[in-house]
């Protein structure tokens, strides 16, 4: 079973470096241009390859034989234990055949699909705010990072090797013991409590009392992701990130809640990820009961890493508890879940979520 990785960061962000790295991984790979089949090549590069990239997918596609190029450009890549963003890094990785959907015979195979897109705007399954699906363990065969870049600005995106239009796109692949994980990262400071006065952005009372005490807020803003207020309604929840805490005990809030809603304050905390990696660790020696995952994708909104924030630690922490499994990952401004067509968790930015699998 033949697959490769590579990433590399370089001083210049040109053609002629992407089209090396290819050329490297390509030869990692043991996959031969004519005589082997290339199931499909995946280019994940930060925002310094933008202008080339389209041109190294077209290039990549002669290069491998196989139409189906996939990738885009990401705010941050992890790869060799380290998170890259601030100089010109590509991630480059050539599948085999065995990871081509619907030619794997092992029972254990499944679907994942990982998705870059613009925004959450114009996509039914994103656009819905279900409730949150709870657990370290997600069924979920759906990644998806958003991709948009500081003021909205757009990341470009490849599919079969040509500039891709479209909202969103993605790639599958079959993955072996697939096992997805999600850390929301927050902590929630009360039980659902109804809003029984507001005024425009403020939130005055819950449940007739001061909306800041009767919430158990802090007297001041979390770091790094803030306070966030999640509103139950009717459809699901929404989430609304606190703006000030004011003296009076009233909340400024990002965008209006009404009367009758129930809510309740969430903040992340320090070690949020250490204490999610030991809830993680016996799902994973379970699952992989015969050993270690031999590859892992990590997803993660900008909040959570060290791009945003040099003290974060959270996806050095994950590496760490996986020595054994080649972990990569791309970082983006808010990363979501689903199951086939059914969303599990709404687009946020200080997710993070693992793929756990093995090529065969």
């Amino acid at each position: 079973m033949s697959y490769a990785i590579c990433g590399q960061v370089f001083e210049l962000a040109n053609l002629q470096n992407g089209q090396a790295l290819v050329e490297q991984t390509l030869k990692r790979s043991k996959l031969r241009r004519h005589s082997d089949y290339v199931s499909r090549v995946i280019l994940l590069a930060t925002t310094h390859f933008a202008d080339c990239l389209t041109e190294l997918a077209q290039w990549s596609v002669g290069a491998s034989n196989c139409m189906n190029v996939w990738g885009g450009c990401v705010s941050g890549l992890v790869f060799d234990g380290k998170l890259h963003g601030k100089d010109p890094a590509l991630l480059v990785m050539v599948l085999g055949e065995h990871f081509e959907p619907g030619k794997s015979n092992l029972k254990k195979s499944e679907l994942l699909t990982l998705c870059l897109a613009d925004s959450d705007h114009g996509d039914a399954r994103l656009s819905g705010s279900p409730m949150e699906q709870t657990g370290p363990a997600v069924p979920a065969n759906v990644m998806g990072l958003l991709t948009y870049g500081a003021n909205y600005a757009h990341n470009p995106r490849v599919d079969n090797g040509r500039p891709c239009k479209d909202t969103r796109s993605a790639a599958q692949l079959n993955a072996c013991k697939l096992l997805v994980l999600n850390s929301e990262g927050l902590e929630f400071l009360t039980e659902p409590k109804e809003v029984t006065d507001t005024n425009g952005l403020f939130l005055l009372k819950v449940e007739n009392k001061p909306a800041s005490a009767q919430l158990q807020c802090p007297v001041e803003q979390t770091r790094p992701v803030g306070l966030r207020l999640q509103v139950i309604h009717s459809k699901g929840e929404m989430w609304i990130p606190v703006m000030s805490i004011n003296p009076d005990g009233t909340l400024s809030l990002a965008a209006p809640v009404s009367k009758g809603q129930k809510v309740r304050l969430a903040k992340r905390g320090g070690k949020a990820m250490a204490v999610e990696l030991k809830q993680w660790a016996p799902l994973i020696n379970e699952h992989f009961s015969e050993g270690a995952p031999e590859i892992g994708i990590i997803m993660a909104g900008v909040e959570r890493t060290q791009m945003c924030h040099e003290h974060e630690n959270d996806v050095a922490e994950v590496i760490r508890a996986l020595p054994r499994t080649h972990v990569i990952g791309l970082l983006g401004q808010a990363t979501w879940l689903e199951n086939t067509d059914e969303l599990l968790s709404p687009p946020r930015n200080n997710r993070l979520c693992v793929s756990l699998f093995n090529s065969n």
